[in-house]
């Protein structure tokens, strides 16, 4: 009971209210000093904001009439504004804290600014060749292309990523650094495209007359061009035909390019059917030979020259008893 005593009339009181009151008056009577500083800084900040808002809204307009791509309007216009606030921000810190040094922020951001750029090294490659795509307009929304195994129409172009709907009805993101470090092949980047078609008649058919015959085709088809015309010409002396390969133009887009490939074939073989020009083909017949001899294939590729194929029958010398 003694040292319990003791101990409690030793311990140091450290509490003293008026020590505390003094601090509590005194961080009341900074932030009181400082409200006019803060007020001043959310003042300017506001007006900060409002020139970024207008300044976005002054490069979309100017984007529209320029007719620059909308999406990179608003980007840039988004980026113009991110720049002019986070400058309001270091001046309403100015403002409120006198010491504060934008420059020393600047320095330690720097330090650290090349682990962040390796760290997002591909977000940043896929940014800014989306810039560069927007800018460059090597393609746009609408245009038909093809990326390695992509193949579709351009749906939509941001600064991260192109989506393309494919022909299968799927879609496709492709990221913009892939896009703009390879080869792109946009197929409607013109409003019309070339269509290669090859057609074979037998050597005995007269070639001008098949030559003409295919060239009425194409003038009855509507979706063929005439400017310019098609082409017909003789590609290759084949073993089993004379090959023609037929050019002619349509317009750039996928369908129309099927739809009237479509018509051409159909009617090239209807046409040389009714002209009796024969188009060959490689086929086989087999002949079945009695039992001294084996059974053989043949291959007959022209009907035409009249040949025969008849089975082999061994001499009589050669014959079983």
């Amino acid at each position: 009971m003694y040292l319990f005593q003791q101990s409690a009339d030793n311990a140091p009181t450290n509490f003293d209210p008026e020590t505390l009151w003094n601090s509590l008056y005194g961080l009341l009577n900074s932030f009181l000093y400082r409200v006019p500083y803060l007020l001043i800084a959310l003042i300017v900040f506001a007006m900060f904001l409002g020139i970024a808002k207008l300044v976005s809204r002054a490069i979309l307009t100017a984007g529209q009439r320029t007719r620059l791509d909308v999406t990179l309007a608003e980007m840039l216009g988004r980026l113009a504004s991110f720049v002019i606030a986070i400058l309001g921000a270091f001046v309403a810190a100015v403002i409120i804290f006198p010491a504060f040094k934008p420059g020393d922020l600047v320095a330690g951001l720097g330090i650290t600014s090349v682990a962040v750029g390796f760290a997002f090294k591909d977000v940043l490659q896929n940014f800014f060749a989306g810039i560069l795509i927007l800018w460059r307009k090597p393609f746009l929304v609408g245009d038909e292309l093809k990326f390695k195994e992509y193949e579709g129409t351009v749906e939509e172009i941001t600064v991260r990523s192109t989506r393309l709907r494919t022909f299968d009805g799927e879609r496709a993101v492709i990221p913009n650094g892939d896009i703009y470090a390879n080869a792109v092949l946009v197929k409607t980047a013109f409003d019309s495209r070339r269509v290669k078609f090859i057609v074979g008649i037998g050597y005995p058919d007269d070639i001008e007359k098949g030559r003409q015959t295919i060239g009425r085709v194409l003038e009855s088809i509507r979706g063929v061009q005439t400017d310019p015309g098609p082409w017909i010409y003789v590609s290759e002396l084949a073993p089993s035909s004379v090959n023609f390969t037929v050019y002619f133009w349509v317009q750039s887009e996928q369908a129309n390019v099927l739809r009237v490939s479509d018509q051409v074939a159909t009617g090239i073989k209807y046409a040389l059917d009714k002209a009796r020009i024969e188009m060959p083909y490689p086929h086989n017949v087999v002949i079945l030979q009695n039992a001294e001899t084996d059974v053989s294939t043949a291959s007959m590729t022209d009907r035409k020259e009249g040949k025969r194929f008849l089975p082999h029958v061994a001499p009589p010398s050669q014959r079983r008893a």
